[in-house]
């Protein structure tokens, strides 16, 4: 506790840990420390979550960083780190630590817009044989060609670029955000943000 009470105590109050005890293959909440989301005492751990952990922890150290969303929709930067019997080497509990990085993307975002980062040049070509560069390079030449980096402001310009690449399932592609990151000198947080406003005004089926 004195561990949980100290990480969030550092971190502020965007920052949750918690520690579920592991029993069987099952990992329950024990404790818990911050108030990002409302988690109740006894709940477990998602199978889901719970054997990506153990398919990263393979060949890996016992530790996971991952991104996840709160249950109102706010995105979080997470991590799991096994706890383990000294004695024994025995997995006993694991340790969760949820920072909220919602307003670190907004802030990322208006700070690129203020300072105009979307009109620098970016220096390196891409790949030949780089696909998933050289139509997203495509699509942002298509976008120049129609006036749209001149009818829009740089967020809108980049939305709009964003939301052209998620019609032709870029986005699908492993790397694919890194990379358009990359083309349009934003951060790839910047990139998930963008493509969290597109997916959300999509009309529901």
């Amino acid at each position: 506790m004195n561990i949980m009470t100290t990480l969030v105590a550092q971190f502020g109050s965007n920052c949750q840990a918690s520690l579920y005890e592991v029993h069987e293959g099952v990992a329950q909440l024990r404790a818990s420390v911050g108030t990002v989301m409302d988690v109740p005492q006894g709940s477990r751990l998602s199978a889901a979550l719970l054997d990506k952990f153990r398919q990263a922890s393979l060949n890996r150290a016992p530790r996971m960083q991952f991104t996840g969303a709160t249950p109102d929709g706010r995105r979080l930067s997470s991590s799991l780190t096994a706890i383990s019997d000294t004695s024994t080497g025995e997995e006993i509990g694991l340790l969760k630590i949820d920072f909220c990085i919602e307003h670190l993307i907004s802030s990322i975002d208006v700070l690129q817009t203020y300072c105009g980062i979307d009109e620098q040049v970016r220096t390196e070509e891409p790949s030949a044989d780089d696909d998933i560069g050289r139509r997203v390079d495509g699509i942002i030449a298509e976008a120049f060609n129609n006036g749209s980096r001149e009818r829009l402001s740089g967020k809108e310009y980049r939305l709009d670029i964003v939301r052209r690449l998620e019609e032709k399932d870029v986005f699908r592609v492993k790397g694919a955000v890194e990379i358009v990151s990359g083309r349009l000198n934003v951060s790839k947080y910047s990139i998930y943000n963008y493509l969290d406003q597109v997916r959300r005004a999509r009309p529901s089926k």
